[in-house]
C-alpha cells in the first residue's frame, strides 16, 4: 500500500481477491474503522473469529507493519472523515477526480464480482425456470430497487411475457391479491426488510404464490419450497447514498437472467425486433 492514509480506499479495492477469513477482517474494519482505532488485536480477532497471529498476518498483507500501524492509518481515514465531507461510501469531497473515478470503478467490480460469486449456476437456472414457467409477473422494488424492477420488468415484456408494470407499490400489492400458483412475484430490496416487500412476501406465502427474491446479505428472509433466494452482495461502508454499487449488483443479475431467459424463448430476435419496430413508429 502506497499511501498509509487510504487504508480504508485500499481495502474497498482489494477485498474480492482475499482468502475468507482475510475477507472477513477487511469487512469487519471497513463497517467498524472507528471501534478499531481502540481496539487491540486479540479484540478484533475475537469479534472476526479468528487467530490473533491472523491478525497480524493480515496487516503485514495490506502492507503495513504491524496492527499498531494499521490503527494508525485508520485513525488518519476516520480523522479526514471528520474533516472532509463524505459523499458516497470511500469517497471523499476533497478528492481528485482520478480517485474518484477509481474508487468508484473499483466499488463496481467489487460488486459484481462478489454478486456472481454469490449465486450458483444451478440457482440462475432455476431462476430463470420461475421467470419462464410464470404466467403472469409483479416485479416490486421500493427507492432504488424501483428502478431496477422497472427495468427488468421493461426487458421481460420483449419477451412477451405478462409483467405487471408500474412503480406503485400499492398497484403491485392489489394485483398480488389476484395471483395464484401459476404466477411469480419477484421481490427485489438490499435490505428486505422494506414494509412493502414484507407485506407481499407474506402474503405470497400464506396463498402458495411462487417468489423469487433478489436481497442483500443482511436480510432475514429464509426461502420456503416454492420459493428461491438470488443474492445481491455490495460493500457500501459508512454511507449508502444512492447505494450505486448495489444497484450496480442488482442489474447485473437482473440483466443475466433476461439473457438466459432469451436463450430459451422461441423466435427471439423476432420478438424484440416486433417490439423495437413499434417504438419506431413513433418517433
Amino acid at each position: 500500500m502506497q499511501n498509509a492514509q487510504n487504508l480504508i480506499s485500499h481495502l474497498n479495492a482489494i477485498v474480492e481477491d482475499l482468502s475468507q477469513n482475510e475477507q472477513r477482517i477487511a469487512h469487519w474494519i471497513l463497517n467498524e474503522p472507528s471501534k478499531v482505532t481502540t481496539m487491540t488485536s486479540q479484540d478484533l480477532a475475537q469479534q472476526c473469529g479468528v487467530s490473533q497471529s491472523s491478525i497480524i498476518k493480515f496487516c503485514k498483507k495490506v502492507g503495513l507493519s504491524g496492527f499498531p500501524a494499521l490503527k494508525i492509518a485508520l485513525s488518519a481515514d476516520v480523522a479526514r472523515a471528520q474533516d472532509a465531507e463524505q459523499i458516497h461510501g470511500d469517497i471523499f469531497s476533497d478528492d481528485p477526480l482520478s480517485e474518484v473515478a477509481q474508487k468508484m470503478y473499483n466499488s463496481k467490480v467489487a460488486a459484481l464480482s462478489e454478486t456472481l460469486r454469490g449465486n450458483s449456476s444451478e440457482q440462475l437456472a432455476q431462476a430463470v425456470d420461475k421467470l419462464v414457467e410464470a404466467n403472469r409477473i409483479i416485479i416490486l422494488g421500493v427507492g432504488g430497487s424501483a428502478l431496477v424492477a422497472a427495468d427488468f420488468a421493461s426487458k421481460l415484456t420483449k419477451l412477451g411475457k405478462a409483467v405487471v408494470q408500474g412503480n406503485d407499490a400499492h398497484v403491485h400489492l392489489a394485483n398480488l391479491a389476484r395471483f395464484d400458483e401459476n404466477d411469480l412475484l419477484f421481490l427485489i430490496s438490499y435490505s428486505g426488510k422494506t414494509k412493502e416487500i414484507l407485506v407481499a412476501s407474506d402474503y405470497a406465502r400464506q396463498h402458495g404464490i411462487p417468489t423469487l427474491y433478489l436481497v442483500g446479505p443482511g436480510t432475514n428472509i429464509e426461502p420456503m419450497a416454492h420459493e428461491l433466494r438470488l443474492r445481491c452482495l455490495a460493500s457500501e461502508n459508512l454511507v449508502r447514498s444512492s447505494s450505486i454499487a448495489t444497484r450496480t449488483a442488482q442489474l447485473a443479475i437482473t440483466d443475466l437472467l433476461f439473457i438466459l431467459h432469451a436463450q430459451r424463448a422461441e423466435d427471439m430476435p423476432s420478438k424484440i425486433q416486433d417490439s423495437q419496430a413499434l417504438v419506431n413508429r413513433i418517433k
